[in-house]
């Protein structure tokens, strides 16, 4: 029995401390522990036969003022068990209270992330749109400008422009574009031009070669930039004779009477980007004017070529001399017909 009231006087001092603190614990401590020792006294006396009636009635007068002790320990005690109660009911109180603002802190958070999850799947959509986009203007800048010169003007670069030593010009010019244009109607001669245009345009896929841009009726293209080459002037050859057979197979398919005039010149030129809006790649310098005199002084179905350009293919391509003419602003210059290949494969690969 001992054990069990001990068991249980610790149970209920528990309670009372975590509520009281160790103040009320001491003293439910100290009753029981009185209860216990008054309980123990009781035994005792009436287990003892050797107590006289005198010692019998002190010890009885003793357990009595024992338990007056005891009474006023229990008044104490539901006094202290009252004031347990109330803080248990206001602690109850606060815990409720605190309970409801973390509901709706929580109700609050759950908001904020759905939000944020929303304003997350916005921002995702938005990067993909915007990837997308970006692709595209990558794309029409690509269209536009080489790919090298783009990739300068996305870092920031402002003013493009490159010396090269050493490339080749190639001018075009349609004959017979502007009696055509006069037999059909506007639409249509925008459609043929686009078409033919369009088919020169695939070529480039084929050959190292850049095109610069049209005007007109007339293609302009180099080789030897941006990327230098020592090759070039071959590969503005071989590209030329490709352009007269897509033309050539355009006649046979539509039936339209053109030809097309092509020049051909070597050398220096600057190669940059000119104007912030509708900008465009292009070319200056001597080598260009020179170009374009070889391509207007031509011949249609002919790809004449300057004396520079000859020297530098005489040992792979077939050439008939034009003779010296007169070149508007260059005066008398020796030019060439660029007529075919050679066999002579050796040379073509040391090119």
């Amino acid at each position: 029995m001992k054990s069990g009231t001990m068991t249980q006087q610790s149970s209920i001092s528990a309670s009372v401390a975590s509520v009281l603190g160790s103040s009320a614990t001491d003293n439910l401590t100290e009753m029981f522990k009185s209860e216990l020792e008054t309980l123990e006294q009781y035994h005792r006396t009436i287990n003892s036969p050797e107590l006289t009636f005198e010692e019998l009635l002190q010890e009885y007068r003793m357990l009595g003022e024992r338990y007056e002790n005891l009474v006023r320990q229990a008044g104490k005690l539901t006094r202290i068990g009252d004031v347990a109660q109330r803080k248990l009911i206001n602690a109850k109180g606060e815990l409720a209270a605190q309970s409801e603002v973390i509901e709706r802190a929580n109700s609050e958070l759950q908001e904020k992330n759905e939000r944020l999850r929303e304003s997350l799947e916005e921002i995702n959509q938005l990067n993909v749109n915007l990837g997308i986009e970006q692709a595209q203007a990558d794309n029409l800048l690509l269209n536009i400008l080489p790919p090298d010169i783009a990739a300068r003007l996305k870092e920031g670069e402002e003013n493009i422009a490159d010396l090269f030593e050493d490339a080749t010009v190639v001018f075009t010019d349609i004959v017979g574009f502007t009696n055509l244009a006069s037999l059909v109607s506007a639409t249509t001669i925008v459609k043929l031009l686009n078409m033919l245009f369009s088919r020169f345009d695939k070529l480039l896929d084929h050959f190292p070669v850049e095109k610069i841009k049209t005007i007109g009726d007339s293609y302009m293209l180099a080789s030897g930039i941006p990327t230098q080459r020592k090759d070039h002037a071959l590969q503005a050859a071989s590209f030329a004779f490709a352009m007269q057979n897509e033309l050539n197979r355009f006649v046979a398919e539509t039936g339209y009477p053109i030809s097309m005039r092509i020049g051909l010149h070597s050398g220096p030129v600057v190669a940059g980007i000119i104007g912030t809006r509708k900008f465009v790649y292009d070319l200056w310098g001597d080598t260009v004017n020179i170009a374009s005199r070889m391509e207007s002084h031509g011949q249609p179905g002919k790809i004449h070529c300057s004396e520079t350009v000859y020297e530098r293919l005489k040992t792979v391509y077939q050439f008939e001399r034009r003779g010296a003419i007169d070149i508007k602003g260059k005066g008398k210059m020796d030019t060439y017909f660029l007529i075919g290949s050679l066999t002579n494969n050796s040379a073509l690969q040391e090119l």
